[in-house]
């Protein structure tokens, strides 16, 4: 049975939405703009499909996408403003006042609706409109973002199952959202497993892009991270046993598919709300793992390059202090692939505020010196604990030794 992309009369099954795009060349040539099957790609083939099937059985108008660009580059040049207005009239009915979007709908108006009916107007050369403002300016958000501290970010870990624990971990310290983690890390248990079994403390990936802005960069995942993937591991290898199934991915469900960004999404939101964390809109976001990672990195003490940084996680402009051809690993610089290293000292900074298990929070990481202070504090309590534990056991048998007498005569006579 097919699946509806969405529930309204004029709605579409993906196939049907197949279907229209190998009949329209130009909606495929509008859509080479965007990664193929991304959600980006997927919401502007789903609007013009949907589009233009309402044009149909709302309109009554049969028109494919070219000959709707036609009629609209002709009548713009007419001289009445119905006329000059035809196309965009069209538009605004189908999204801003269409009955049909209610509730939740309403918010997607203009980004699943009107936007891509307007940005393939405008690149195939015949714009919709040369104004703005048929869209109410978007209010602010009545809550907002939760910061993750570090006292926070382990109090949601300890609710999380192994595996989840595990990708929210790879989050955190590789500063990646859940797409990268579960698509491009996802892919790679095979160079994982072999990292963690060579004894790797801190283990690298390397990414073609981030939403398809043609920037590849590389980040690393340290200690806290691998520990949890180590766990995850048993989990993982008991679950396949008991399937009879191998699996080239490195987070599966328990029927040995790959974890998904939805399976993933609903299982942390229905723990966060069992355990009363998520109480209204953005109390608790998965997103917040990778934004953890920019904010340890931001106090200016720490002296690490925001660049840097902004590098890691993927952003193609860069932290906005530098012009977009200035980016690290941009048009100019090319330092992360000249010089590597440079990159891993700067994630080297980062690191004790990534391991917020194996470092202590103190602001600085543990040296040699302070790690061996600790270590002779410990000899120290641990011989002071013997030697209260041999002083017990003496007392105890000096007692028993007053207290019954006839035992220690019966030694006696057991030794002879």
């Amino acid at each position: 049975m097919e699946r509806r992309v969405k529930r309204f009369g004029y709605s579409l099954s993906e196939l049907e939405v197949s279907g229209f795009l190998e009949e329209n060349q130009c909606v495929r040539e509008f859509l080479n703009r965007y990664e193929e099957g991304g959600v980006t790609w997927g919401e502007k083939a789903v609007g013009l499909a949907r589009f233009f099937r309402w044009l149909k059985v709302v309109k009554g108008l049969e028109l494919s996408p070219s000959e709707f660009l036609n009629s609209h580059l002709k009548k713009r040049a007419a001289t009445t403003i119905q006329e000059r207005q035809w196309a965009l009239s069209f538009a605004l009915e189908f999204s801003r006042d269409n009955p049909d979007l209610r509730g939740c709908a309403q918010q997607y108006k203009y980004s699943a609706f009107f936007l891509p009916v307007k940005l393939f107007c405008d690149v195939n050369e015949a714009p919709l409109t040369t104004t703005n403002g048929f869209f109410p300016k978007r209010g602010r958000r009545k809550y907002q973002d939760k910061s993750f501290t570090v006292d926070f970010v382990k109090q949601v870990l300890s609710l999380l199952n192994q595996r989840d624990r595990a990708v929210c971990m790879m989050q955190l310290q590789s500063g990646q959202g859940i797409k990268q983690v579960l698509e491009d890390i996802n892919q790679q248990a095979k160079h994982i497993f072999g990292e963690i079994d060579a004894g790797k403390k801190r283990i690298r990936f390397d990414f073609p892009e981030r939403k398809g802005n043609g920037f590849r960069y590389f980040t690393f995942v340290s200690e806290d991270a691998i520990q949890e993937v180590r766990k995850w591991r048993v989990v993982r290898q008991q679950w396949l046993q008991e399937l009879g199934k191998d699996s080239e991915y490195l987070f599966i469900t328990n029927k040995g598919k790959p974890l998904t960004c939805k399976v993933f999404h609903n299982n942390f939101r229905m723990i966060m709300k069992r355990h009363g964390l998520y109480k209204v809109p953005y109390s608790v976001r998965r997103h917040g793992f990778r934004k953890f990672f920019e904010q340890e990195a931001s106090p200016p003490e720490r002296g690490i390059s925001r660049s840097y940084v902004s590098f890691m996680m993927g952003h193609s402009k860069g932290s906005g202090q530098d012009h977009k051809l200035d980016v690290v690993g941009g048009v100019y610089d090319g330092a992360p692939t000249v010089y590597p290293d440079v990159v891993e000292k700067e994630y080297a900074k980062l690191e004790p505020y990534l391991n917020i298990y194996t470092v202590a929070q103190t602001g600085s990481p543990i040296t040699d010196q302070q790690f061996e202070e600790q270590n002779r504090v410990i000899r120290k309590l641990q011989a002071q604990v013997d030697m209260m534990m041999q002083g017990i056991i003496e007392r105890d048998r000096q007692y028993s030794e007053r207290r019954y007498p006839h035992l220690k005569a019966m030694d006696k006579k057991g030794q002879k």
